[in-house]
């Protein structure tokens, strides 16, 4: 398979299911392959120059990638555009499950926080409740963000693309960008938010999620606790940057860096573990003290589920990008 062909390929399969791509992939390559071997074994000339003139031909009769992917695809992709479908999808995937279990878990620490004497339908009740309106909200938020970087990454291209007649694309119109590359960097960026996004908890105001009459408007973080487990936090925080920033700037999930990434977060989650169960992390006012080592088990729970969910995805993308 040329490059030529490997691009096109590329450009069919980027806004298909991850799952399909490698079988599709094949069946288009074959089918290219079989149209050059056809055309050339019509005429005399096998030199490379003719070769990749007629390869250009071929491409050019199957036409738009964009259009061809809908023949392969069992489901309309219009919410969201094309190239940017996978992340869209892959934001949902890793981000919703995350919001509902940080909801989860505020809205019961917050519960029995107001309420010492309160009733597991309580908990239930208001959990459910605020936990789907987070998750709507974060629904919407990575639906309105992702799409307006659509419009914004798509640089006029599919205004100028409408404006053709039908059937003149050619291979000039051909997205040369490595979809990977592209697809690894977005993941990064995303990474990168969601780590900016920690790194502000200590430093956020309970007023801010409307719980300020609690302590004050204090922030969550106990006032006493010791500078040094803020500055390991950050430190934790500063190193998972740091392999975000390797793979924006390289574009690449190497295995080295997927696993120094997965040991520097399963660290985090043990130094939040110490952190937690040898010490009120959050502030005093913000728990309830007969339910204060249940509230604690609750957060590490969360913490451990987090990082066993975080390296899941990470391998699954590795493994993707290993085809």
């Amino acid at each position: 398979m040329s490059a030529l062909t490997e691009i096109y390929v590329d450009n069919v399969t980027r806004h298909l299911p991850e799952d399909s791509r490698p079988d599709i992939a094949a069946e288009i390559t074959a089918t290219i392959d079989d149209m050059v071997d056809a055309r050339l074994g019509e005429d005399a000339d096998s030199s490379p120059d003719h070769t990749a003139t007629v390869e250009r031909e071929v491409l050019e009769e199957l036409g738009d990638p964009v259009a061809l992917s809908r023949e392969y695809s069992n489901s309309p992709q219009h919410l969201i555009g094309p190239n940017s479908y996978p992340l869209y999808i892959w934001a949902l995937r890793w981000v919703l499950p995350i919001v509902g279990l940080l909801a989860v878990l505020t809205n019961i620490v917050t519960t029995i926080a107001v309420s010492p004497g309160v009733q597991i339908g309580e908990i239930i009740g208001k959990t459910a409740g605020n936990t789907v309106i987070a998750l709507l909200t974060a629904f919407a938020a990575i639906t309105i963000i992702i799409g307006l970087g659509d419009r914004g990454m798509d640089g006029g291209a599919s205004d100028s693309l409408r404006k053709r007649k039908p059937g003149t694309w050619t291979i000039d119109d051909l997205d040369r960008r490595d979809s990977r590359s592209k697809q690894i960097r977005a993941e990064a960026g995303l990474g990168l938010v969601f780590i900016v996004a920690l790194a502000m908890v200590p430093l956020i105001p309970t007023s801010l999620l409307y719980v300020g009459h609690l302590n004050g408007g204090e922030t969550f973080v106990n006032p006493d606790l010791g500078v040094g487990w803020l500055l390991g936090y950050w430190a934790f925080l500063a190193l998972m940057a740091a392999v975000e920033v390797i793979k924006f700037t390289t574009a690449s999930a190497k295995p080295t860096v997927a696993i120094i990434g997965g040991i520097v977060d399963i660290a985090m989650a043990v130094f939040l573990t110490i952190a937690l169960l040898t010490q009120p992390v959050l502030h005093s006012e913000l728990t309830n003290t007969g339910n204060a080592d249940f509230q604690q088990i609750i957060t590490v729970i969360a913490i451990w589920i987090i990082t066993v969910w975080d390296q899941v995805s990470t391998w699954r993308i590795y493994r993707r990008n290993r085809r």
